[in-house]
């Protein structure tokens, strides 16, 4: 048993858990979760890896995850490239020097996921910050008591091929899927049918648009009545024309951040593991 990947996962749920929380009351998270669990998980990996060569494959890491937060002004930009240009440089040089396996990913991972927010696959920063926090916290497959109750054949190369954040993404992606087909189903009791909004929202009073964390699905735009399927926010005159042509229910989507799904995931990840 790990004693570092039972430390990992206690300290982990706690920091998502908050995370969760302040995303759902607020539509906020305070950046400086992941820059305290950043700087706790880097101090596990030097644990589990304290000698040269695995400091110098973390190095790349510590640059690439604490220069986000800050916030560059354009004139500022070359000290930005620059960070970058030497964390390039140190990845190159550990792969040279044969650094652990595993750290060099993370940093691959890291890259990954920062460009995934830049052309806006993964939208939210936090969200982002949420997968990178979890390629540092948890470099290998964790095992701790019986957990995770799955581990896959040939590990050492499932830990490169598919890392523990990818599960931890997968697990989330489930979750989500999950959650849709609990939508459907609700909508199905209900005899609220429709296509394709049955799957992805339901109907509420129009009054109760405003009093709920959900985006307005419904539109009178032109003199007609209009569906939005990947909805915006929404004014309190859209509300007004829609209630003039009669809509007492009108569709909306309920505005789930994705961090919680991310951490249902990452709880997941950690105890069932992967069953691929």
């Amino acid at each position: 048993m790990s004693y570092v990947d039972l430390a990992r996962f206690i300290i982990a749920i706690p920091f998502f858990t908050i995370a969760s929380y302040q995303d759902w009351k607020d539509r906020l998270i305070n950046p400086t979760i992941w820059f305290i669990l950043g700087f706790i998980a880097f101090g596990l990996d030097i644990y589990q890896f304290p000698y040269l060569a695995g400091i110098m494959g973390l190095i790349p890491s510590v640059i690439l995850f604490y220069e986000w937060f800050f916030e560059w002004e354009k004139k500022e930009m070359r000290i930005q490239y620059t960070l970058w240009f030497i964390a390039t440089g140190i990845f190159i040089y550990s792969v040279i020097s044969y650094s652990p396996p595993p750290l060099l990913v993370m940093f691959i991972l890291l890259v990954i996921f920062r460009a995934l927010h830049k052309i806006k696959v993964i939208r939210g920063r936090a969200d982002a910050r949420a997968l990178m926090s979890v390629a540092i916290l948890q470099p290998v497959y964790p095992s701790f008591f019986i957990f995770p109750l799955f581990i896959p054949p040939y590990l050492e190369i499932v830990e490169l091929t598919f890392p523990f954040a990818f599960l931890t993404l997968l697990y989330a992606a489930i979750v989500a899927l999950l959650f849709i087909l609990y939508v459907f189903l609700r909508n199905i009791a209900r005899r609220d049918i429709g296509f394709p909004e049955m799957f992805i929202g339901y109907r509420i009073p129009v009054d109760e648009v405003d009093k709920r964390h959900v985006w307005l699905m419904e539109r009178v735009e032109n003199g007609e009545h209009v569906l939005y399927v990947h909805p915006s926010s929404h004014t309190k005159e859209d509300i007004e024309k829609l209630k003039k042509i009669g809509r007492e229910r009108v569709w909306v989507q309920p505005k789930i951040p994705f961090i919680i799904f991310i951490t249902v995931g990452l709880i997941f990840a950690y105890l069932l593991g992967n069953f691929i």
